[in-house]
C-alpha cells in the first residue's frame, strides 16, 4: 500500500495520532527518507537514490513507503496530510488476507485496550 506522502510532502518525524506504533514510526519515517533522491538528483530526469545509489523509486524506499501506507491506512490512524493523495484502494482479493504489519498492529491495539480495561 503506498503511503500518502511526497518529495515535497515527506512522513513526519513524529507519527500521526493512530499509529499503532510509535517508536515503529519513527524508523520507518527515517529510512524513507534516507532512500530518497539527493537535492541535486530531485530535478533530472532519472534520479538515483540518495542512499543505495539505485535508480529511484528503489526497492527499500519502495518497502518503507508501504510500512507507512500500512500504519497510516489502520482504522483509526490520522488522515494524511491536506494536498496528499491517498493510498490506492486494496483489491478484493487482498482484503481477506490482512499484511503483518496491519496484523501487528491489531493485536497491539487489542493488548492496549485489555491493559485499559483492567485498570
Amino acid at each position: 500500500m503506498r503511503s500518502p506522502y511526497t518529495l515535497d510532502n515527506p512522513p513526519p518525524d513524529e507519527p500521526p495520532s493512530g499509529v499503532p506504533v510509535p517508536s515503529l514510526w519513527r524508523v520507518q519515517a527515517r529510512w524513507w527518507r534516507r532512500h530518497t533522491p539527493a537535492l541535486d538528483q530531485r530535478s533530472v530526469r532519472r534520479p538515483v537514490c540518495g542512499h543505495c545509489g539505485q535508480a529511484w523509486p528503489c526497492h527499500s524506499w519502495a518497502c518503507w513507503d508501504g510500512q507507512l501506507g500500512e500504519a497510516v491506512g489502520l482504522p483509526g490512524a490520522a488522515e494524511p496530510m491536506s494536498g496528499a493523495t491517498g493510498p490506492r484502494p486494496v483489491p478484493e482479493s487482498r482484503m481477506s488476507e490482512p499484511s503483518p504489519i496491519r496484523a501487528r498492529g491489531r493485536q497491539l491495539a487489542a493488548r492496549q485496550q485489555r491493559q485499559k480495561s483492567a485498570a
